[in-house]
């Protein structure tokens, strides 16, 4: 399932989602750090994680959030057991219309499987 770093990031977009933290929270290294146009935020274990993942997938809920679409996806292997995975989120609510648009570039690394250790999501620059 998680056999690339590309693979183990759709199937953590898939889990994402559900909006269910516990979905979500098997695909990040502990401790890791989310970096975001509202702050900087580390986790130094799953109940911190847990926490900042509850309080987004709140936001989405109320927003309507059903879906996210990954658009121009690059992914970059660093070394045998680091990548990158980079582009754009474009988020959508149930009736198909667009909630936000947002750059991402996220570190994985490869500790029997792939995961996120440094996600960082950023206003997009219009074309």
């Amino acid at each position: 399932m998680t056999d690339s770093p590309e693979s183990a990031f759709h199937a953590y977009i898939r889990a994402f989602e559900t909006l269910d933290p516990e979905a979500a929270l098997p695909f990040y290294h502990l401790p890791c750090m989310f970096i975001a146009p509202q702050g900087v935020f580390v986790a130094p274990d799953s109940d911190t994680a847990r926490a900042l993942l509850s309080q987004l997938m709140e936001q989405l809920r109320s927003q309507s959030y059903r879906r996210t679409e990954v658009v121009g996806l690059t992914v970059r292997q660093l070394s045998p057991d680091l990548a990158s995975c980079a582009g754009t989120f474009v988020r959508f609510n149930t009736s198909g219309e667009e909630i936000t648009r947002l750059g991402f570039a996220y570190t994985m690394r490869n500790a029997g499987s792939w995961k996120i250790i440094v996600a960082v999501v950023y206003e997009s620059v219009a074309a």
